[in-house]
């Protein structure tokens, strides 16, 4: 069944290849299928700050999401889709495209990953721990590709190693930090959202576990009620779990379900403090400079059944905490000076590239190209 859908699917592309390459189309998929986030919404809004003549197409698996006027909303996986891949100068994706999307000649692949740095292990590093048809498709990806963007040393080690890919790389960050290095928005972004909740005085826990094949902890293993109920008044929890495991929060008094905003980085943008487990964005909560905890009471069941990683925990700049009693006092005792000096040092370790200036490096060479 695999193989003749593939079959019809390049079919298509092919014929599709009767019409011209739109030396001023870009395409864009985040997440197979996501919302305007991730890198992809920083490299846009750098390309409206210069007026280009550029057409931005977005695939998206639900159109009713909400977008820039200037961004065509297209079906993802829909024949139109296809067209439109098959006559865009330039593609922009984080995560791996199917085998059977065909490049043309003349067409230019930019793959901006979705972390800057990870904790758990990917591509063929996990090769044992992920699907069959998933490695096939990021082989296929990775051919493809004709620029990798990388956030630090570590990352670029990584994915010389691990990725299928020897291409030429561009050591520029992640668009999607460039926020944090824009103080003036974040605190615009918080007041915004302090004004809507009516929120004032309040500090902003943000809470998102990374994705668990084993979905049934994964909603129960922090209790939120309880973490609210003991830290009082003074805190709200901004929770954001992973849209593919659960889809919404039970209703509690001073949490707030942000499962699915599209854009964890304005969240983290806002935040006082980030709560997550194995995510990467714990890295992002360390470029912005906000305050991370690794909440872990079920460490040794996720390296035995989920995913391996790349560091031992107590090689991280973040305070692992196994027990609730425990993630309060961190919480409401933060030593926010140790805190600085640590990932101070941790960014020297992995060589960092995050200087806020990814997306315009990108759009510089997306002017190039085009």
């Amino acid at each position: 069944m695999y193989f003749i859908k593939r079959f019809i699917i390049q079919s298509i592309f092919i014929f599709f290849r009767i019409f011209k390459i739109k030396n001023n189309k870009i395409v864009i998929t985040s997440y197979y299928g996501k919302g305007y986030g991730d890198n992809s919404k920083y490299i846009c809004e750098e390309i409206f700050k210069r007026n280009l003549n550029v057409q931005i197409v977005w695939l998206v698996n639900n159109l009713n999401e909400k977008f820039p006027d200037d961004v065509k909303k297209v079906k993802y996986k829909s024949i139109l889709s296809l067209y439109e891949l098959a006559t865009a100068k330039i593609w922009i994706d984080n995560s791996r495209k199917q085998e059977y999307i065909l490049k043309r000649k003349g067409q230019y692949y930019i793959q901006t990953w979705h972390s800057s740095l990870r904790l758990k292990k990917i591509e063929k590093d996990a090769i044992n721990e992920l699907p069959i048809e998933y490695i096939r498709n990021a082989k296929s990806d990775s051919k493809k590709i004709d620029l990798l963007t990388v956030g630090c040393k570590y990352s670029e080690e990584i994915f010389d190693r691990a990725f299928w890919y020897s291409g030429t790389k561009l050591c520029c960050g992640t668009p999607r930090c460039d926020l944090f290095f824009n103080k003036k928005i974040m605190n615009k972004l918080k007041k915004e959202i302090l004004k809507k909740y009516e929120l004032k005085d309040k500090k902003i826990i943000l809470y998102a576990p990374t994705f668990k094949k084993s979905q049934n902890y994964e909603k129960n293993l922090l209790d939120l009620q309880k973490l609210i109920s003991i830290l009082g008044n003074k805190y709200v929890i901004f929770v954001k779990l992973h849209p593919v495991a659960i889809s919404s929060v039970e209703s509690i008094k001073n949490v707030y379900d942000y499962t699915n905003y599209p854009d964890i980085q304005e969240l983290i943008a806002i935040c006082d403090i980030l709560i997550t487990d194995y995510s990467s964005c714990c890295f992002d909560a360390m470029i912005a400079k906000k305050p991370c905890i690794l909440y872990t009471p079920d460490l040794n069941q996720y390296l035995k059944n989920e995913r391996s990683l790349y560091f031992d925990l107590s090689e991280l700049p973040f305070d692992k905490i196994m027990t609730l009693d425990n993630l309060v006092k961190k919480i409401k005792n933060f030593n926010y000076e140790e805190y600085i000096s640590k990932i101070k040092k941790f960014q020297l370790k992995i060589g960092s590239y995050e200087k806020g200036v990814a997306s315009k490096t990108i759009v510089d060479k997306i002017e190039k190209i085009m």
